[in-house]
C-alpha cells in the first residue's frame, strides 16, 4: 500500500467515515485515498482503486460536457455539487450525490488535490426512474385515447386530458367544476354513475358505449373503459370517439334494409307476375264465353229471361273489365309489360294544369285544390306515366279526406338537398332536384303504416277500397327515372308526398 494512502487526518474522517463515501485525488486526478464505504459501494478493493483514476468507474451515462464543467469548476478552486452515475466492478450502475472540494496548500495557497464526499442515492434514483417510466407509459396511454378522466368515487373530476377538452368543446375548468352526468346526452343521463357503482375489488374494470353531448349541444358516441383504483377508491376512465364507426354501422344497417326490401320486392314481383299471367288467361276465357253467351242471348225472343240474361252478361263484362285493370296494374308493378314508352321533355306547369282540369271530374267540390306552379321547369319522361303518378296521388289524397271538406295542394320547387334518405328505396340522396309536392289536410298516416306504404298489396284503406299497388307503381315509375320520394305525415294533420326528379 503506498505510504500516502493514509495521509488524511483521522479527525477529518471520523464523523463522515461511517455514512459518507470519501475519496481523495491529486492534481492529476489519481486516487490517493478511499474509505471503506467507497470500496463497498464500488465493489473494488482499496488496492485496486489507489493509483488509478475515477475513469475506471465511468458508466458512460454522462456526456463529456458534464465532466468538462466539473473539471473547470474544481480546477479554479471552486467546489462542485451534483449527481453522478458510476459503474461498479460487477457492472451494475449506482448513483451518488457528490460534492467535490479543492484542497488548498496553506503555505503556497495553490490547489494541491481534490476531495470528494458522496452519498449513495441509487435507490432514490431507481424510484425516480420508475416513476418517470410509469409517467411516460401513463402519458402514452392517455395520448393513444380520445379522452381521459380521473374521477373520485362521487363522479367529480380530479383530472382530464386536453384531448377530451378539444373533442367535447369544454375547457379544463368547465370539466373540473362539473359532474360526469353533465356530459351525457339526455337519453343517457345516469349511465356513467351506474357503471361506476357496479365496480368493486372483484370487478375492477368495464367497457361500454354511451352518448355524450358537446358544449355546443351536438351529440357524439363514445366507447368507455373504466378502471377502478382499489387503493385510492377512485376511477381512471379512458374514452374513444366511435361516432364514425356508429355512422358506418347505421349505413350498413340501411344498406341491409335496402337489400332485404329489394329481395322482398323481387320475390313478390315474381309471384305477382305469375299470378297475373295465369289469371289473365283465365279471365280471357271467362270474357270469351260471356261474349258468346251475349251473342246467343241477343238472338232470343224478347222477354224477361232475355233481359235478365243480357243484364247478367253485362255485369260479368264490367267485373271482367275491373279485373283486367287490376292485372294491368299488377303487371305494371312487376314491370312485365314490354310496351314501348316514349320519353319526352315535359313542361311541368303546362302538363300539371292539364291534369288539374281532368282532376276536377274526380275530386269532389267540397275539396279545394290549390296550385303553386312555376314556369320553365322541365323533366324528361313518358307523359302517360307522369299522368298516372299524379292522378294516383290525388286519388289517395281525396280518399284520405274521405270526400269531406279539406285541401289538396300541388306545388313545384327547385331544391338542393345536402343529405336525405328516400322514403321508398331508403338510399341516401343529395343534390339538385325538381320537386313536385302534393299535400293533403286529411287524417294522416301512423308511423307504423308509413314505413310500409310502398310495399306491394299493402294499403291503408278499408278492405275492398284499394289494391295496395298504387304507390308501388308510383315508386317504380319514379325510380325508373332516377328519382326519389320523400313522405311526411302526421295523424290528424295530413300527408305530404315530395316527388324528386333529377
Amino acid at each position: 500500500m503506498p505510504a500516502h494512502s493514509k495521509e488524511l487526518p483521522i479527525d477529518m474522517l471520523f464523523p463522515l467515515n461511517e455514512a459518507a463515501i470519501i475519496s481523495k485525488t491529486d492534481l492529476n486526478e489519481v486516487i490517493t485515498f478511499v474509505n471503506n464505504e467507497f470500496c463497498r459501494v464500488s465493489g473494488y478493493t482499496e488496492e485496486e482503486l489507489l493509483g488509478n483514476t475515477h475513469v475506471m468507474l465511468n458508466s458512460h451515462f454522462h456526456p463529456n460536457e458534464f465532466f468538462y464543467v466539473m473539471q473547470t469548476a474544481i480546477s479554479s478552486g471552486a467546489s462542485w455539487h451534483g449527481e453522478i452515475c458510476n459503474r461498479a466492478k460487477t457492472g451494475q450502475l449506482y448513483w451518488l450525490n457528490t460534492s467535490i472540494f479543492s484542497i488548498i496548500n496553506k503555505n503556497t495557497g495553490q490547489v494541491s488535490g481534490y476531495i470528494g464526499i458522496s452519498f449513495d442515492i441509487t435507490e432514490k434514483k431507481r424510484l425516480e426512474l420508475e416513476v418517470q417510466s410509469q409517467r411516460i407509459q401513463y402519458d402514452s396511454v392517455i395520448e393513444s385515447t380520445d379522452g381521459f378522466w380521473h374521477l373520485d368515487n362521487d363522479g367529480h373530476f380530479i383530472d382530464v386530458s386536453e384531448r377530451y377538452c378539444q373533442l367535447s368543446g369544454y375547457s379544463e375548468n368547465d370539466l373540473l367544476t362539473s359532474m360526469i352526468s353533465d356530459l351525457e346526452a339526455e337519453d343517457h343521463k345516469g349511465d356513467l354513475m351506474y357503471q361506476l357503482s357496479t365496480l368493486n375489488e372483484s370487478a375492477t374494470s368495464k367497457v361500454f358505449e354511451s352518448m355524450h353531448q358537446r358544449k355546443d349541444g351536438t351529440h357524439w358516441f363514445v366507447e368507455i373503459l373504466i378502471s377502478y383504483n382499489v387503493n385510492h377508491d377512485n376511477f381512471y376512465v379512458f374514452l374513444r370517439d366511435i361516432s364514425k364507426r356508429k355512422l358506418n354501422e347505421r349505413e350498413q344497417a340501411a344498406l341491409q334494409q335496402q337489400l332485404n326490401h329489394l329481395q322482398k320486392l323481387e320475390s313478390i314481383g315474381r309471384l305477382t307476375a305469375g299470378i297475373a299471367h295465369d289469371f289473365n288467361n283465365i279471365l280471357a276465357s271467362i270474357l270469351g264465353y260471356n261474349e258468346l253467351n251475349k251473342m246467343n242471348a241477343e238472338d232470343m225472343p224478347d222477354g224477361e229471361f232475355r233481359t235478365d240474361f243480357l243484364h247478367n252478361s253485362a255485369q260479368v263484362e264490367i267485373a271482367g273489365s275491373r279485373a283486367a285493370d287490376l292485372i294491368k296494374k299488377m303487371l305494371a308493378y312487376c314491370r312485365q309489360e314490354e310496351e314501348h314508352k316514349s320519353n319526352t321533355r315535359l313542361d311541368l306547369s303546362d302538363v300539371l294544369n292539364k291534369i288539374l282540369i281532368m282532376l276536377h271530374e274526380i275530386i269532389p267540390a267540397t275539396i279545394t285544390i290549390e296550385s303553386h306552379l312555376i314556369d320553365n321547369v322541365y323533366i324528361t319522361m313518358d307523359e302517360t306515366d307522369f299522368y298516372q303518378i299524379i292522378v294516383n296521388l290525388f286519388v289517395n289524397a281525396r280518399d284520405a279526406l274521405n270526400n269531406a271538406k279539406g285541401t289538396i295542394e300541388l306545388s313545384i320547387y327547385l331544391v338542393d338537398f345536402p343529405s336525405h334518405i328516400c322514403s321508398a328505396c331508403h338510399e341516401k340522396i343529395s343534390g339538385k332536384f325538381v320537386e313536385i309536392k302534393i299535400s293533403d289536410s286529411g287524417e294522416g298516416i301512423s308511423d307504423s303504416k308509413l314505413s310500409r306504404i310502398f310495399e306491394p298489396f299493402f294499403t291503408t284503406k278499408e278492405v275492398g277500397e284499394g289494391t295496395g299497388l298504387g304507390l308501388s307503381v308510383v315508386s317504380g315509375i319514379i325510380h325508373k327515372m332516377d328519382g326519389h320520394i320523400l313522405v311526411d305525415s302526421e295523424l290528424g294533420k295530413g300527408t305530404t308526398f315530395k316527388l324528386l326528379f333529377p
